[in-house]
């Protein structure tokens, strides 16, 4: 790390590092350091992507921001806040159907705040045979229909299988 303590006018520039052993050496690419006596109200540099996931699958949703340090977050789940959820990242562990909705961040600093564009979270149930169907004895010449009952986040679809 390289840091720069009482950060002066003087100090803006373009930094690199090259990092040196026995067998050669690698230079990084430059990292602009910008300084300004106006503190930089936020802005939103990458915004969250909507994304989908099946239930008991982890997620997670991401913002880029800039502006002036410090910089606040706030998760919000269709219009309100989700405790503790105060980063630039949002993470489920195992969704579950009531994840969906559309999520936004709310980024603040001193200066002033912006939110984010939201992302919509869309959570797919496999399908669950709820009633199976049921065995039948018919009549040769008689119609037989079976029928079955299953639950999972549409659309689905049914293909019968004989043998």
């Amino acid at each position: 790390t390289f840091s720069i303590p009482a950060v002066q006018l003087t100090d803006a520039g373009s930094f690199t590092v090259v990092v040196t052993n026995g067998a050669s050496s690698v230079e990084s690419a430059p990292a602009v350091l910008i300084v300004t006596t106006t503190p930089v109200s936020p802005s939103i540099t990458t915004q969250p992507v909507s994304t989908t996931v099946i239930v008991g699958n982890p997620v997670q949703l991401s913002v880029v921001a800039a502006g002036s340090s410090p910089l606040s977050y706030q998760w919000r789940k269709d219009g309100s806040p989700i405790a503790g959820a105060t980063s630039a990242s949002y993470s489920l562990a195992a969704a579950t159907a009531a994840d969906a909705g559309s999520y936004t961040v709310f980024v603040s600093n001193a200066v002033g705040n912006v939110t984010s564009d939201p992302a919509v979270i869309t959570v797919f149930t496999p399908p669950s045979i709820v009633t199976p169907p049921a065995a039948q004895l018919s009549i040769a010449g008689s119609t037989a229909t079976f029928s079955v009952v299953a639950i999972c986040t549409a659309p689905l679809s049914f293909q019968w299988l004989k043998n």
